[in-house]
């Protein structure tokens, strides 16, 4: 099989998991940039040309298709499965649910987890006033996903949706 598109970014990191998990999932192939260097590879002129926000991941269809967000691209990659879309749910609720999920985790969710873990890795700086409040939160976050799991299997109905990626 061809593969659907091309995913710019470096091969190791969370945002490109997205697509890449789900594109596997469905079976789909995507071509992947595995010397992709993030800080030299989207900053040329070439990329920028293209991407203007310099963001990775990005993504290029086979039909020329191009679009940046790793929440955007895994949902346009679960897309492309033709008939099987339960990834994307099977009602509008559904759908609505999973794209409320998708929101909290990016704009909830990760940002309190890269308050923790960036600084204990080494990425940012170690504040400990802005350290403890992304524990705080996180731990907040964490209480309410543990919550609604605790009667369901997965965040939207029972099977598996982009929601849980």
């Amino acid at each position: 099989m061809a593969p659907i598109g091309k995913l710019n970014g470096p091969t190791v990191n969370f945002r490109n998991y997205k697509a890449r998990v789900v594109a596997e999932f469905l079976g789909l192939d995507i071509e992947i940039t595995p010397k992709f260097e993030l800080g030299v590879d989207n900053k040329t002129p070439e990329y920028l040309a293209k991407y203007p926000s310099g963001k990775t991941p990005t993504f290029e269809s086979a039909d020329g298709f191009s679009l940046t967000d790793s929440s955007a691209i895994a949902y346009y990659v679960a897309s492309k499965s033709g008939s099987d879309s339960s990834l994307l749910g099977q009602t509008p609720e559904e759908t609505a649910e999973i794209l409320q999920f998708i929101l909290f985790a990016e704009s909830d969710f990760m940002p309190a987890a890269l308050g923790v873990f960036a600084p204990i890795l080494g990425f940012t700086p170690l504040i400990k006033p802005a350290l403890q409040q992304a524990e705080q939160q996180l731990a907040r976050f964490l209480g309410v996903l543990n919550d609604l799991v605790v009667d369901r299997t997965f965040l939207v109905g029972e099977r598996l949706t982009i929601a849980d990626v």
